[in-house]
């Protein structure tokens, strides 16, 4: 009875490698697909492009392959997750696409640019994506990071910090144009045709919200909260006043 138990372990220990080398020993691609699991299928051309110049139809591969083709395609900026297959000879990836988190306009274009502030595509004029926020500063908001283009950390804090401020300012609903500059942020109203100037320091909005608050509304004019004195100027006025 041991003899056949050691015998029956074996036997068992042998399949498993056996099954395992079947498993793991390369396969012949004979055709590549790509499916869109989630997503519009906007991005499918770009991901094409970049991940079937690796792939030779014919050619063996095997699971360090197949690995490195994962990593690969969840490295590109338009893929959020990729899981890759090769059964019967057909390479499948199954791909959960990204999506824009916001817009940027710069220099006449709108970016679309995903959670991590990688750049998903590029259209003429100002695109009707939402949020969009527009950019001027004298240097490019881009940078290029594993040879694709990515907003630059700073202007994702400065647009993350404006966010969540103009979300706590809540002026009756009104939701504001943002301009990012070099200096702070600029907002816009135009239901109350109406300018704001704000710094990059958190005191300057705090001196909006507290002037706000004051008021409790915002009539036509440009605000000014950049400095130490409030610059307060309307159709028929203009004065300075300590704040």
């Amino acid at each position: 009875m041991k003899k056949f138990a050691i015998f029956f372990f074996f036997l068992l220990f042998a399949l498993g490698i056996a099954i395992y080398g079947f498993l793991t020993a390369p396969q012949k691609v004979k055709q590549v697909k790509l499916e869109i699991v989630k997503g519009s299928g906007s991005w499918k051309a770009q991901i094409s492009q970049h991940i079937f110049p690796f792939i030779k139809p014919g050619e063996n591969i095997g699971p360090e392959e197949i690995e490195y083709l994962k990593e690969l395609a969840n490295s590109l900026p338009w893929v959020k997750k990729c899981d890759i297959a090769l059964k019967n000879g057909t390479l499948l990836f199954r791909i959960v696409e990204a999506k824009p988190s916001l817009g940027l306009f710069f220099k006449g274009s709108t970016y679309f640019i995903r959670d991590n502030g990688f750049v998903l595509a590029k259209k003429d004029g100002v695109y009707p994506i939402s949020p969009i926020y527009f950019y001027k500063g004298n240097s490019s908001p881009f940078m290029i990071e594993n040879g694709f283009t990515k907003l630059k950390n700073l202007i994702r804090m400065e647009i993350a910090l404006a966010k969540e401020r103009i979300k706590n300012l809540n002026i009756n609903g009104m939701k504001p144009k943002v301009t990012i500059t070099d200096i702070g942020v600029n907002l816009i109203f135009p239901e109350t045709k109406t300018i704001v100037y704000l710094g990059n320091s958190g005191n300057s909005w705090n001196n909006f919200i507290k002037f706000y608050k004051l008021i409790n509304k915002l009539t036509s004019g440009v605000y000014d909260f950049r400095f130490s004195n409030l610059l307060i100027r309307g159709r028929n006025q203009c004065l300075n006043k300590k704040f």
